[in-house]
């Protein structure tokens, strides 16, 4: 690879950066977890969800201390706390994606350096 095409690449990486730093940088809320629709059967023989008709709720899923939680969504903000939720994906997949453009620029400037460096002049 030439010199030329190593400084392109790394320009777009620089380009691609700066977009996943934008992300990183808003100010929206984040809910750490998923949202969900929970589907159940609650156990009572004459119930509606014995004949297939199951109970629903919405739940947040989350980790907390390094042990999931399954906590209940307050009715009426099921859109709201899945948009919070989302927001925290994207945080996450721009988080991931900025690390691997960072591996990806010093693998870029190490041949950059490789391609660039002459041998010691003799004395």
């Amino acid at each position: 690879m030439d010199v030329s095409r190593l400084r392109q690449q790394l320009r777009e990486a620089g380009r691609q950066i700066a977009r996943q730093l934008c992300t990183l940088m808003e100010h929206t809320p984040l809910l750490r977890g998923g949202v969900y629709r929970l589907r159940r059967r609650c156990g009572k023989a004459g119930c509606r969800c014995a004949r297939g008709e199951l109970h629903e709720s919405w739940v947040l899923l989350t980790r907390e201390g390094g042990v999931q939680r399954m906590r209940a969504v307050p009715k009426g903000q099921t859109a709201r706390w899945r948009e919070l939720a989302e927001h925290y994906r994207r945080f996450r997949r721009a988080r991931r994606e900025l690390g691997r453009l960072y591996r990806e620029v010093l693998r870029l400037t190490g041949e950059l350096e490789r391609l660039r460096s002459v041998p010691p002049p003799s004395a």
